[in-house]
Protein backbone atom coordinates (compact mmCIF):
# COMPACT_ATOMS: atom_id res chain seq x y z
CA UNK A 1 0.00 0.00 0.00
CA UNK A 2 1.33 3.52 -1.02
CA UNK A 3 0.85 6.67 1.08
CA UNK A 4 0.35 9.69 -0.69
CA UNK A 5 2.52 12.59 0.88
CA UNK A 6 0.57 16.10 1.15
CA UNK A 7 3.57 18.32 0.87
CA UNK A 8 2.08 22.27 1.87
CA UNK A 9 4.15 24.94 0.54
CA UNK A 10 4.69 28.19 2.88
CA UNK A 11 3.91 30.92 1.73
CA UNK A 12 1.53 30.05 -1.18
CA UNK A 13 -1.74 29.54 0.59
CA UNK A 14 -3.80 32.87 -0.49
CA UNK A 15 -2.12 33.34 -3.33
CA UNK A 16 -5.00 32.66 -5.84
CA UNK A 17 -7.09 35.57 -3.61
CA UNK A 18 -4.46 38.12 -4.14
CA UNK A 19 -4.17 37.18 -7.97
CA UNK A 20 -8.12 37.38 -8.29
CA UNK A 21 -8.38 40.42 -6.30
CA UNK A 22 -5.54 42.13 -8.73
CA UNK A 23 -7.29 40.99 -11.75
CA UNK A 24 -10.78 41.73 -10.72
CA UNK A 25 -11.25 45.09 -11.17
CA UNK A 26 -9.44 45.06 -14.38
CA UNK A 27 -11.88 42.58 -15.65
CA UNK A 28 -14.78 44.17 -14.44
CA UNK A 29 -14.04 47.58 -15.88
CA UNK A 30 -13.49 45.36 -19.44
CA UNK A 31 -17.18 43.21 -18.94
CA UNK A 32 -18.77 46.95 -17.89
CA UNK A 33 -17.66 48.58 -20.49
CA UNK A 34 -18.20 46.05 -23.53
CA UNK A 35 -21.50 45.85 -22.09
CA UNK A 36 -21.91 49.53 -22.15
CA UNK A 37 -20.57 50.02 -25.80
CA UNK A 38 -23.47 47.18 -26.99
CA UNK A 39 -26.19 49.50 -25.53
CA UNK A 40 -24.95 52.29 -26.95
CA UNK A 41 -24.72 50.69 -30.47
CA UNK A 42 -28.03 49.35 -29.46
CA UNK A 43 -29.54 52.51 -29.13
CA UNK A 44 -27.50 54.00 -32.12
CA UNK A 45 -29.13 51.12 -34.57
CA UNK A 46 -32.75 52.30 -32.91
CA UNK A 47 -32.33 55.84 -33.46
CA UNK A 48 -31.44 55.40 -37.38
CA UNK A 49 -34.51 52.51 -38.11
CA UNK A 50 -36.76 54.88 -36.29
CA UNK A 51 -36.35 57.86 -37.89
CA UNK A 52 -36.31 55.67 -40.89
CA UNK A 53 -39.53 53.72 -40.68
CA UNK A 54 -41.06 57.56 -39.50
CA UNK A 55 -40.52 59.18 -42.49
CA UNK A 56 -41.83 56.34 -44.16
CA UNK A 57 -44.81 56.31 -42.39
CA UNK A 58 -45.54 60.49 -43.47
CA UNK A 59 -44.38 60.46 -47.10
CA UNK A 60 -46.55 57.35 -47.69
CA UNK A 61 -49.49 58.77 -45.18
CA UNK A 62 -49.71 55.99 -43.42
CA UNK A 63 -49.45 56.63 -39.36
CA UNK A 64 -52.02 56.51 -36.75
CA UNK A 65 -53.22 58.32 -34.25
CA UNK A 66 -50.79 58.35 -31.54
CA UNK A 67 -50.74 59.37 -27.45
CA UNK A 68 -52.80 63.05 -27.33
CA UNK A 69 -51.39 64.41 -30.47
CA UNK A 70 -53.94 65.84 -32.83
CA UNK A 71 -52.19 67.21 -35.96
CA UNK A 72 -50.67 65.10 -38.60
CA UNK A 73 -47.24 66.16 -37.41
CA UNK A 74 -47.56 65.50 -33.63
CA UNK A 75 -48.56 62.11 -34.69
CA UNK A 76 -45.73 61.82 -37.19
CA UNK A 77 -42.88 62.69 -34.52
CA UNK A 78 -44.87 60.92 -31.58
CA UNK A 79 -44.69 57.66 -33.94
CA UNK A 80 -41.09 58.41 -34.37
CA UNK A 81 -40.06 57.99 -30.80
CA UNK A 82 -42.06 54.48 -30.35
CA UNK A 83 -40.17 53.43 -33.49
CA UNK A 84 -36.77 54.68 -31.87
CA UNK A 85 -37.62 52.91 -28.45
CA UNK A 86 -34.19 53.81 -26.95
CA UNK A 87 -33.02 51.74 -24.56
CA UNK A 88 -30.80 53.75 -22.69
CA UNK A 89 -31.71 57.32 -23.26
CA UNK A 90 -34.62 59.39 -24.14
CA UNK A 91 -35.75 60.24 -27.72
CA UNK A 92 -36.13 64.01 -28.93
CA UNK A 93 -37.68 64.31 -32.59
CA UNK A 94 -38.01 67.18 -35.48
CA UNK A 95 -40.04 66.66 -37.78
CA UNK A 96 -39.40 69.25 -40.86
CA UNK A 97 -41.88 69.58 -43.88
CA UNK A 98 -41.78 71.00 -47.29
CA UNK A 99 -43.15 74.71 -48.24
CA UNK A 100 -45.20 72.63 -50.67
CA UNK A 101 -46.92 69.70 -50.43
CA UNK A 102 -46.72 67.65 -53.38
CA UNK A 103 -44.84 64.27 -54.73
CA UNK A 104 -41.16 64.20 -54.97
CA UNK A 105 -40.53 67.37 -52.20
CA UNK A 106 -38.55 66.08 -49.29
CA UNK A 107 -39.93 65.25 -45.86
CA UNK A 108 -37.17 65.47 -43.09
CA UNK A 109 -37.61 63.67 -39.70
CA UNK A 110 -34.80 64.02 -37.23
CA UNK A 111 -33.83 62.91 -33.87
CA UNK A 112 -31.34 63.02 -30.95
CA UNK A 113 -30.77 60.33 -28.05
CA UNK A 114 -28.87 61.09 -24.82
CA UNK A 115 -27.23 57.61 -24.08
CA UNK A 116 -25.71 57.09 -21.54
CA UNK A 117 -25.15 53.42 -21.99
CA UNK A 118 -27.00 52.42 -18.99
CA UNK A 119 -23.99 51.86 -17.07
CA UNK A 120 -21.69 55.05 -17.37
CA UNK A 121 -18.30 53.18 -16.90
CA UNK A 122 -16.67 54.68 -19.71
CA UNK A 123 -17.13 57.62 -21.53
CA UNK A 124 -19.23 57.71 -24.66
CA UNK A 125 -18.70 59.16 -27.91
CA UNK A 126 -20.10 62.66 -29.02
CA UNK A 127 -20.94 63.17 -25.01
CA UNK A 128 -23.15 60.28 -25.07
CA UNK A 129 -25.65 62.05 -28.04
CA UNK A 130 -26.80 59.96 -31.05
CA UNK A 131 -27.94 61.80 -33.70
CA UNK A 132 -29.70 60.54 -37.21
CA UNK A 133 -31.25 62.71 -40.06
CA UNK A 134 -33.35 61.06 -42.99
CA UNK A 135 -35.00 62.79 -45.96
CA UNK A 136 -37.50 60.92 -48.40
CA UNK A 137 -39.26 62.29 -51.30
CA UNK A 138 -43.31 62.46 -50.90
CA UNK A 139 -45.49 60.16 -52.54
CA UNK A 140 -49.03 61.00 -51.46
CA UNK A 141 -50.25 64.33 -52.70
CA UNK A 142 -53.86 63.39 -50.73
CA UNK A 143 -54.28 65.07 -47.53
CA UNK A 144 -50.87 67.07 -46.99
CA UNK A 145 -48.99 67.56 -43.41
CA UNK A 146 -49.38 70.91 -42.85
CA UNK A 147 -46.04 72.69 -44.55
CA UNK A 148 -43.48 75.05 -44.57
CA UNK A 149 -43.33 74.52 -40.71
CA UNK A 150 -41.59 72.07 -38.30
CA UNK A 151 -42.31 70.84 -35.62
CA UNK A 152 -40.32 69.54 -32.52
CA UNK A 153 -39.60 68.93 -28.91
CA UNK A 154 -37.65 70.74 -26.85
CA UNK A 155 -34.21 69.88 -25.98
CA UNK A 156 -32.68 69.46 -22.57
CA UNK A 157 -29.96 72.32 -21.62
CA UNK A 158 -26.72 71.70 -22.82
CA UNK A 159 -27.81 69.35 -25.72
CA UNK A 160 -26.31 70.02 -29.13
CA UNK A 161 -29.01 71.15 -31.80
CA UNK A 162 -31.04 68.86 -33.99
CA UNK A 163 -28.98 67.68 -37.03
CA UNK A 164 -31.93 68.37 -39.46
Amino acid sequence: MSRRVRVHRRGESGAAAVEFALVMPILFLAVFGIIQYVMFFNDSLNVRQGVREAVRMGVVRNFPACGAETTDTGRLRCQAKLQINAVTGTAYVKVVTPTTWAKNNPLIVCALVKSNGAIGVLPMPNGGWIRSTTQMSIEQDATPLPTGASTQDTLPAGAPAYPC
